[in-house]
């Protein structure tokens, strides 16, 4: 569950995203993460995105929203095991809340993960159901 969680929250951190630019200055959008890029990252602004209360703090709840509104997931009201994962994986520090300064710690560390990821990004699962044959 903690794979699916992480990638669950990349994909959280790619919608709440600033454009970003190659190496030679064009823009792509965060939901291209197959080029070798660099966000100009701005932590304060994706905590804006998704504190939906503007508490300074990203809760579970926000979280489960985020995953519905934000990722497009069908979620159940009332089940939020996946927004618990999600919010263990987001929460760098371990002091068991998610704030600024998990959000500084990802800006600094996403650009080295979509490095390291690049060559499985670059081919994205196809559902068996869309293969022409």
């Amino acid at each position: 569950m903690s794979f699916f969680a992480r990638n669950m929250w990349r994909k959280i951190w790619e919608a709440i995203g600033p454009e970003a630019t190659t190496k030679n200055g064009s823009v792509i959008y965060s939901n291209d993460p197959t080029e070798l890029c660099t966000y100009d990252c701005d932590p304060s602004e994706r905590l804006e995105r998704i504190d939906l209360d503007q508490d300074g703090i990203v809760t579970v709840d926000e979280i489960h929203n985020a995953l519905r509104d934000v990722v497009g997931l069908s979620v159940d009201p009332t089940e939020k095991s996946l927004a618990e994962f999600v919010h263990s994986f987001a929460d760098t520090t371990g002091d068991g809340v998610v704030t600024l300064e998990d959000f500084e710690t990802f800006c600094e560390e996403m650009p080295a993960f979509y490095e390291s990821q690049k060559w499985r990004l670059a081919f994205p699962k196809v559902a068996a159901d869309s293969v022409a044959v």
